[in-house]
């Protein structure tokens, strides 16, 4: 079919393509965000240029329920519009599930990312292997080549911990 063939996850869509792609967050805006569980959260964003709030709904990684954090990635690289407007300013609201609240968000580096991605793999290996292949993206299987793909596949984590992320805490012995 001539509308599927057109496009990559490396281009941004438009037609057909970006109407379905757009469906989840209509679904979240109108409460059923708990169609999609814990697997997909909703972002809420500033745009760097335009200043406009904009809401993209991204595919969660790992919910580290340890520290409350919610880890998504850029499967399309460090030039995604969302992530981008991350760089430049927090993140506005989270919505997961139908609980929305104002995140702290901390950006991983490739070390990091490489683990909670391998994590990912271990949990959902065909999902991570198709995605890895229509985001265009591949790495030799060793955890080296994780990291090295990492720096092209950006991740970050949103808390609702009222604790800064990395902040010590009353009894480590500090104080």
């Amino acid at each position: 079919m001539a509308i599927f063939s057109n496009w990559n996850m490396q281009q941004k869509p438009s037609g057909v393509w970006r109407h379905v792609l757009r469906a989840p967050v209509h679904l979240y805006r109108w409460r059923l965000g708990f169609l999609f569980g814990e697997r997909f959260l909703m972002l809420t964003h500033v745009g760097r240029v335009s200043g406009r709030q904009h809401q993209t709904v991204v595919e969660v990684v790992e919910h580290d329920r340890d520290t409350g954090e919610f880890i998504v990635c850029s499967g399309t690289g460090p030039d995604a519009d969302w992530y981008r407007n991350l760089q430049a300013n927090p993140v506005v609201a989270v919505q997961v599930r139908n609980r929305t609240w104002t995140p702290r968000q901390r950006l991983l580096g490739p070390s990091e990312a490489a683990t909670r991605f391998a994590g990912y793999e271990q949990a959902h290996p065909e999902t991570a292997r198709r995605l890895l292949k229509t985001m265009g993206n591949r790495y030799d299987g060793t955890d080296a080549g994780r990291v090295a793909m990492m720096a092209a596949m950006p991740m970050v984590a949103f808390s609702d911990d009222p604790q800064p992320l990395g902040a010590g805490t009353a009894d480590d012995g500090v104080g």
